[in-house]
């Protein structure tokens, strides 16, 4: 099998990835992974990754189109038995190749574009457009979260499934810490649409400021750290957490300000180790908080309602970590989603029905 995706730097559908190529390794599968650049992917062990330099992320007609040629020689000469595309730029230039190559192919969307508000009306028009006619070239297109299944639908893409993304539980979960100065914590690549403006404007709104710890990375760490600056928080920012075990231990409540994601695996990690977290009702992350905390998923862009929430979950039930555990092991394990998504793949080669 062949997994593609643009980026091989750290991220939420690059762990998707490693996750899901040694999930299916471990199924008796051959699996390759191919990527545009980065060297997180080529880090991992139990996974096989090669960069492919002319993948990249930006948008360019003659140069996408010879992606496209380059990346079927690629299908050709690995012969797997199913192309599986991820992030949008490799799932448009993935699809279109393993077409070229007569070889099937699956594409997981992990937030489709053209949801995201911050980008121009006309920019989302012409992703739209982009994601309406490569659906066609997909024998499934995996969404990880209802509100994209429902997107797909509305572009007509005949073969959806919704499988979200899954974790494993930490054994005993995380120690609160009870009489400490309390901390809001923000983590994840630092680009426009993690809304983090939105999560500074809301920490300016509370009487009582808590301090703020950021991890992470990405092209605008300036711009984040002015923007505390000029706000007056109290901001730390401790780089990438490839393990993010002890940021969680270091925090009161995890928030994700977003205006538009998929499923991110903040989310259900932090769930997972009994975190409390408050997060915008964008893509799969009020599906998976409001049945613990409904009034901790606030809509995007809401700095008034977001800093509510905020001081709410700094004071959060006491059963909360229990229930968060059980939740997330119920409905996001990621041995269900290996097995899910493994028997689309598998339905997709002709091995079996998903």
């Amino acid at each position: 099998m062949l997994e593609v995706i643009t980026g091989g730097e750290a991220g939420g559908a690059q762990r998707h990835v490693r996750d899901l190529a040694r999930g299916l390794g471990a199924r008796g599968h051959e699996v390759l992974v191919l990527h545009g650049g980065g060297d997180w992917l080529d880090r991992q062990a139990g996974i096989r990754a090669r960069r492919v330099p002319w993948l990249v992320r930006d948008i360019s007609p003659g140069r996408d189109a010879t992606a496209v040629v380059r990346l079927a020689r690629e299908i050709r000469r690995f012969r797997p038995a199913v192309v599986h595309a991820h992030s949008s730029k490799a799932g448009v230039v993935a699809r279109w190749a393993a077409r070229l190559a007569r070889v099937p192919a699956v594409y997981t969307a992990h937030g489709f574009v053209f949801t995201d508000p911050t980008l121009s009306p006309r920019a989302r028009r012409v992703y739209r457009w982009v994601e309406a006619a490569s659906g066609r070239l997909a024998r499934t297109v995996i969404a990880v979260s209802r509100r994209d299944l429902e997107a797909g639908r509305a572009l007509g893409i005949a073969r959806l499934v919704y499988i979200p993304n899954g974790v494993d539980i930490p054994p005993g979960g995380r120690a609160r810490r009870p009489g400490a100065e309390p901390v809001v914590g923000f983590l994840g690549r630092f680009t426009r649409e993690k809304g983090f403006e939105v999560l500074v404007e809301a920490l300016a709104t509370l009487e009582e400021r808590p301090r703020l710890a950021v991890a992470g990375a990405g092209p605008l760490a300036e711009a984040y750290r002015a923007w505390c600056d000029r706000a007056g928080i109290p901001a730390v920012f401790l780089g990438w957490q490839d393990d993010p075990a002890a940021f969680f231990a270091a925090v009161d409540v995890l928030v994700l300000p977003s205006w538009k994601e998929g499923l991110p695996y903040t989310l259900l990690d932090a769930l997972a180790a009994g975190l409390p977290a408050v997060a915008t009702d964008v893509g799969g992350m009020g599906d998976v908080l409001r049945p613990l905390a409904p009034d901790w998923v606030v809509p995007p862009g809401d700095p008034a309602a977001l800093g509510r929430a905020v001081r709410s979950a700094l004071a959060p039930p006491a059963d909360f970590a229990a229930r968060a555990r059980a939740h997330i092991a119920a409905h996001y394990s990621l041995a269900a989603m290996v097995e899910r998504t493994a028997a689309v793949l598998e339905e997709a080669a002709g091995w079996g029905r998903a």
